[in-house]
């Protein structure tokens, strides 16, 4: 009877907030949103995970979604970032090619050796990304590059 009585106190506190530790009063900022993932890719994915990266909520919000192919180690990450209280998108334009303009936004390009990806402004203030790389970007792409089209298609799929 006792171990029942101690496992509701505990459920009690547990469900009333007593081991939540207080949020700051100056925090304002929600990380509360809603993305829209992909569902087709340009390679067979079988390994996906996803990486919430808020050190600050006050200052930086970003969002990782990881579709790999353990077999062939190729990844896209899909980053969605967003520094509070501040515009982004100057950031990401410089020394990049434009693309194709997807619902009003314009896609930005960039590709080295080792990897690929496509820049963005989502509507709910982020700047997205795409990059696809092999092996965790340790060795060069090759002939495993992804056309520009297969990657305007990944960004159509989420806006």
């Amino acid at each position: 009877m006792r171990i029942r009585f101690v496992a509701l106190l505990i459920l009690c506190c547990l469900i009333s907030g007593c081991s939540v530790e207080k949020q700051s009063e100056d925090s304002t900022h929600s990380i509360l949103y809603d993305f829209q993932e992909p569902t087709s890719f340009p390679f067979e994915v079988n390994d996906v995970r996803t990486e919430i990266a808020i050190d600050n909520v006050d200052t930086l919000h970003q969002f990782v979604f990881h579709y790999k192919n353990k077999q062939t180690t190729q990844e896209i990450k899909y980053v969605l970032s967003k520094v509070i209280d501040e515009s982004e998108t100057a950031s990401y334009v410089k020394g990049m090619k434009p693309l194709e303009v997807i619902n009003g936004k314009q896609t930005y390009y960039e590709e080295d050796d080792s990897s690929q990806s496509i820049w963005w402004e989502n509507e709910k203030g982020f700047v997205a990304r795409y990059v696809y790389y092999i092996n965790g970007s340790q060795e060069p792409l090759g002939m495993n590059t992804l056309t520009e089209s297969e990657l305007i298609e990944l960004v159509k799929q989420v806006q």
